[in-house]
């Protein structure tokens, strides 16, 4: 153990959150990195992979439990919950869905925690089940929105002429549970952010959450032959070939060589890192994998020199030093390439990526004394402008989990 592993070990205990009265939240949990005093799941999910190499020091089964005991009788587990236990967002709005990612975070921390997967798999069923009757659109694509995907102000369109309320679900007061002017004031800053259009949703069949949504199938699959319950893994096991075959038949853009959203009866031209799910979802074939690995190869688009961007080099939105989800590298979205490149036996593209994040991260953590929430792709100098300090959180994936799995 380094001492950049140590590091991280130390400020991810510093951010534990410990509630100063009861809620009905576990107190102490894994924060979020930042100073949020609600869980989110996505962010959770995420912690769990560095997390349960110490299971013992980090209370990770206890949060994950958090959303298990909110979730509400129709299968509903929000992205966003406050320490009352009730969530931020409301059931049927987009901005409160959540990327079905605790399946995964489960079956990675089973070996550490014995005897969790038949006590979850039934709300994590239960889970799923709701999201393919309220966020899968006709033709067999799923939607989300830019929060509820977990990739904020990332542009997933051409051109801004394509955005438009056509097709969508309006974005409504409706959809934000806190009562009064708390509540109107959230609903007023949302409609003012430019970069982020909330009714952006049902019009578009977003390829990353219809890959998380064949993923979690695959997942579920997977502990439901562990646990015997072998009905259940045929179902699930026949939705993710379904799902992958729509993504294939929809979401994969020749020109490009690239997946994308689905919109107007065709793939999208604009890469982001959303394309790269297909991977980690065992959704690509064979041949588009290899493109994959080229796009990830290549300088001028998201081969960069210290880590994965969310946006290639070669796209006019790309900040690399300022834009958030518009061009910086992020530790939670670099580690599903690496996971993915994994899956199709690119072992060696792998490594060589994950130490070019890891030497930046570690370089920026000697001068700074600390671990960021994003980086940028082509310098290790200095943290992006919009990134949070003390990081650990999502970020501590990297002295931890890429030294482990990718650099050892």
């Amino acid at each position: 153990m380094n001492a950049f592993y140590q590091a991280a070990l130390h400020i991810a205990e510093r951010k534990l959150f410990r509630d100063s009265e009861p809620t009905k939240l576990a107190s102490p949990r894994l924060g979020t990195g930042g100073t949020f005093v609600d869980i989110f799941l996505w962010d959770t999910a995420f912690s769990t992979f560095w997390a349960r190499y110490h299971a013992d020091r980090f209370p990770v089964a206890a949060s994950l439990d958090n959303f298990y005991r909110c979730q509400t009788s129709e299968g509903f587990i929000s992205r966003q919950i406050r320490p009352d236990g009730v969530s931020k967002w409301a059931a049927d709005s987009t901005i409160g869905f959540a990327p079905p990612l605790l399946a995964w975070a489960e079956l990675e921390l089973a070996p550490y925690v014995p005897g969790r997967l038949a006590k979850v798999f039934d709300p994590l069923l239960r889970q799923h089940r709701f999201i393919l009757e309220h966020f899968q659109r006709p033709d067999g694509l799923f939607f989300s929105d830019c929060w509820g995907c977990g990739m904020d102000n990332l542009p997933r369109w051409d051109s801004w002429s394509e955005v438009g309320c056509a097709g969508g679900i309006p974005f409504t007061r409706h959809a934000i549970t806190a009562p009064g002017e708390a509540g109107d004031a959230l609903f007023e800053w949302l409609n003012s952010q430019s970069e982020m259009p909330f009714f952006w949703n049902r019009q578009l069949g977003w390829c990353d959450t219809s890959c998380q949504l064949a993923f979690n199938a695959l997942n579920l699959a997977e502990i439901a032959q562990r646990l015997g319950r072998s009905q259940e893994e045929r179902k699930l096991r026949a939705q993710h070939r379904q799902i992958a075959d729509t993504v294939n038949a929809l979401c994969f853009n020749e020109k490009t060589g690239s997946y994308s959203d689905f919109l107007n009866g065709h793939p999208l031209a604009r890469r982001t890192i959303c394309g790269f799910w297909p991977l980690l979802a065992e959704v690509a074939t064979p041949e588009r994998a290899a493109k994959l690995v080229a796009a990830l190869c290549d300088p001028a688009g998201f081969g960069r020199s210290c880590g994965i961007p969310t946006l290639p080099a070669d796209d006019p939105d790309y900040r690399p030093e300022s834009g958030y989800a518009r061009g910086p590298a992020w530790a939670h979205t670099n580690y599903m390439v690496l996971a993915g490149l994994r899956k199709y036996g690119e072992t060696k593209l792998a490594r060589t990526l994950a130490e070019r994040f890891y030497r930046a991260a570690e370089a920026i953590w000697q001068t700074t004394g600390t671990i960021w929430e994003n980086y940028s792709p082509d310098q290790c100098d200095r943290p992006p402008e919009h990134s949070g300090r003390d990081f650990c959180g999502w970020s501590a994936l990297i002295p931890i989990t890429f030294y482990r799995e990718f650099l050892c």
